[in-house]
């Protein structure tokens, strides 16, 4: 039996855009794995971007987008190569398809770490107010102890206690609602 997905909106939604949207940190970093250079991984995924919305324009829905995009990734990435001239540091194809393969035997963990990030954004809503303030301010605006203790006029060491008391809070309802969706939270023995 597999795990329930965490409600969201997008959860059924087969529109590769929003597919793209939601899968977006993965699928940069399988372009950046292949090409090695951030500058040329960004240009690549916009233009793997305009190409998913234009694929999206013309009514296709791919059945496993995920692979339909990695392959759609690594045409422009050639493309890419053949542009500036630029030789691949290995065979692209045979590179591709390892890391094709991992993604393919990572499936049930990628699908795991969504579900955590799911369910952390759904955890920090329910945070009390300057709970959530701290959280974004110290990892969204990376802010550091002293600037968020100077900005709410408190003690470093408060700010620390705070914060330490917040992580735990989420870490807790994280685990809670992974184990309610019957996703195994122990680390894999091999």
């Amino acid at each position: 039996m597999r795990p329930r997905r965490p409600a969201s909106p997008r959860a059924s939604v087969t529109d590769p855009l929003r597919q793209f949207l939601q899968d977006r940190d993965v699928l940069f970093a399988y372009v950046l794995a292949l090409v090695r250079d951030r500058d040329a991984a960004e240009e690549i995924f916009q233009e793997l971007g305009v190409s998913i919305l234009s694929e999206a324009g013309r009514g296709v829905r791919p059945g496993d987008f995920g692979a339909w995009a990695r392959a759609m990734a690594r045409h422009r990435i050639a493309d890419h190569f053949r542009r500036t001239g630029r030789r691949a540091e290995c065979n692209l194809e045979d590179f591709g398809q390892v890391v094709e393969q991992a993604f393919v035997e990572n499936a049930d963990a990628l699908e795991r770490h969504k579900a955590r990030l799911a369910y952390l954004r759904e955890c920090i809503e329910r945070l009390g107010r300057k709970a959530r303030w701290l959280i974004d301010g110290r990892y969204g605006q990376r802010l550091s102890i002293s600037q968020l203790a100077s900005k709410l006029g408190w003690q470093p060491g408060s700010v620390k206690v705070a914060l330490s008391r917040a992580r735990r809070a989420l870490g807790q309802c994280v685990e809670q609602r992974m184990r309610a969706a019957g996703y195994d939270e122990r680390p894999a023995t091999g």
